[in-house]
């Protein structure tokens, strides 16, 4: 029995997992005063599922941070207080059984691909930034450190804006493809356009948030729908690079924005498949995740899962191979 544990920046969510299902789901808001705050917070959900479900024999955990993987040290982390803390030890110590760490996004494309079915899968989540993940052979692919598919920050025009994100690139996927884009480009617009049914919609503070402009397109505004188009463009770029080089059988698009799809899916699609390579464009499907409001937590359950029974595996083949030996 594993239990899985996603942190986000509102709330930590902890179920038992078993396959791809989830119960005995406990949420409780995220503390971000500080890292001991938060591990407290996290903690006390944990030993609230573990009262209910019984001791695990592994814990998964998915934190919106890079994440070197062999150590679970947090490397960097934008909106919850944790880099630099060696999160593997540190919940290894409190809890008594072996903790795996690794990045939200890479959880979210595990658990994607273990409940579609698929082996190969790369998962896009557009939110206020642009995360992803790969899973290769049903595992997650992470660079050589854990640190790598980093799929936001992939340059699709090199002239482009800077990264809203902590990331040094200019036209990266998540300068285009991300809820902060969308607020920089219907804010600068509506502000060019001051007599604008769009500019009705800015703020006090002279923004036009993401919700606002998706509104506005659903409503059939002209200008927020040409934000919407290259949007969707954009995406398809990035959805041709992916395709191009990891060869997907799935290509999964999920995160807040996906609830916006009907805006820019076809026309990402469109773009997707007049740039990529046509051999490999007939054997991918690109399609909305089907994962849902589990899928942080079946995912970091499926990676304890997988985790300890590789490392499991590792010791009977060391032994098997020592045996031999003597």
């Amino acid at each position: 029995m594993v239990l899985g544990v996603d942190v986000g920046g509102t709330k930590v969510a902890v179920a038992a997992v078993e396959g791809v299902t989830a119960t005995r789901t406990r949420e409780h808001p995220t503390v971000t005063v500080s890292a001991d705050a938060l591990l407290d917070g996290v903690e006390h959900v944990v030993r609230d599922v573990i009262a209910d479900a019984g001791q695990p024999d592994a814990i998964g955990v998915g934190v919106p941070s890079q994440i070197e993987f062999a150590t679970g040290t947090v490397e960097t982390s934008v909106n919850i207080p944790l880099t630099g803390v060696p999160l593997r030890e540190e919940l290894g110590r409190r809890f008594g059984v072996p903790v795996y760490v690794d990045n939200d996004a890479n959880c979210a494309a595990l658990a994607e691909a273990h409940m579609v079915g698929v082996s190969h899968l790369v998962m896009l989540t557009l939110g206020t930034g642009v995360g992803g993940g790969v899973v290769i052979d049903g595992m997650t692919f992470r660079g050589a450190h854990g640190l790598g598919a980093e799929l936001g920050h992939i340059a699709v025009n090199s002239d482009g804006p800077p990264c809203p994100g902590n990331c040094p690139n200019r036209g990266c996927l998540e300068a285009y493809c991300s809820g902060q884009a969308l607020e920089r480009d219907g804010s600068e617009l509506a502000s060019d356009k001051p007599d604008s049914p769009l500019a009705e919609r800015l703020g006090p503070d002279g923004r036009l948030s993401a919700r606002k402009l998706v509104a506005a397109a659903e409503d059939g505004d002209q200008d927020a729908l040409l934000i919407m188009e290259n949007f969707g463009r954009m995406l398809g770029i990035g959805i041709a690079n992916y395709v191009n080089v990891f060869q997907p059988i799935r290509l999964a698009i999920g995160g807040g924005l996906s609830r916006a799809s009907h805006l820019f899916f076809d026309r990402a699609v469109q773009e997707a498949s007049a740039r990529t390579l046509p051999a490999l464009w007939k054997r991918v499907t690109v399609a909305l995740a089907e994962g849902g409001a589990d899928a942080g937590v079946i995912g970091a359950g499926l990676l304890a899962a997988l985790e300890l029974e590789r490392e499991r595996d590792t010791d009977l083949t060391t032994a098997t191979t020592s045996e031999g030996i003597e």
